[in-house]
């Protein structure tokens, strides 16, 4: 097993607090180059989250990415946009804050668009150091990403925000998958026409990481800050709660 030093995009936002948006755009457009190349296979990840992303320095390039955990991982019928394996409405699987709402409705099936969404998550996270929508309870996050529209970023941060990479992460965001990019490739492309897109230089990114190795052993591995663990991926079984409940499900 290949052995990654570095941390989670989880552990870099409780550590660092919101990523400028340069590092933003460098960090989402190798994820989106990773889920181009699952998509091709016929494969969605379905659980795009931060803690699923790593980030270390490999064969002298800093600030490499690699996506972590297909355990949820679904292959879909690439000429169809169906399930191969349809889970099925009763079945909700994947992260709360980063689910699309077609998962968790189970009103289409889950398809590469399904990971787009979970990405713009993502990258809302990592501008703002915050979730697109705060909730105690997972049904309330579901029902926040079935009907609520997210507060645009910009509002939820002090730090800089182009309107460009805020509509791009929006259009990730939108309920109807059509709405969306409608690949990983169209993203990468917009991602790469935005401002930012090439301030996070090959020199910032080295310096960085030599600041983050000459750390002490084990602090890399910390994750104290305010920023709440991501909950983990979940497997909710609605048809089981029917039934425990007699079969009442008003």
């Amino acid at each position: 097993m290949e052995y990654l030093r570095g941390l989670n995009l989880h552990q870099l936002v409780a550590r660092y607090g919101a990523q400028p948006e340069s590092r933003v755009v460098y960090i989402l457009t190798q994820i989106c180059d990773s889920l181009a190349e699952a998509h091709a296979l016929g494969l969605i990840h379905r659980d795009i989250k931060p803690g699923n992303i790593f980030l270390c320095r490999r064969g002298g390039a800093p600030d490499c990415v690699k996506v972590l955990d297909f355990g949820l991982v679904r292959e879909y019928r690439t000429g169809e946009g169906e399930a191969a394996e349809a889970g099925g409405a009763e079945l909700i699987e994947g992260t709360p804050w980063f689910m699309p709402p077609e998962a968790i409705q189970g009103s289409v099936p889950a398809d590469p668009r399904s990971d787009i969404y979970s990405l713009g998550a993502l990258g809302y996270f990592l501008l703002t150091g915050e979730y697109i929508f705060e909730a105690e309870t997972i049904a309330e996050v579901h029902e926040k990403q079935l009907n609520a529209v997210p507060v645009p970023p910009s509002q939820r941060t002090t730090n800089s925000i182009s309107p460009e990479m805020e509509e791009i992460l929006l259009r990730c965001l939108e309920k109807d998958m059509n709405q969306r990019p409608q690949s990983a490739e169209e993203m990468r492309t917009w991602l790469l026409a935005t401002p930012a897109a090439t301030q996070w230089t090959l020199e910032v990114r080295a310096a960085w990481w030599e600041d983050f190795e000459r750390q002490p052993a084990g602090r890399s591995d910390e994750t104290a800050g305010a920023t709440p663990a991501p909950m983990p991926a979940v497997s909710v079984d609605l048809s089981s709660r029917v039934e425990e409940a007699g079969g009442d499900n008003r």
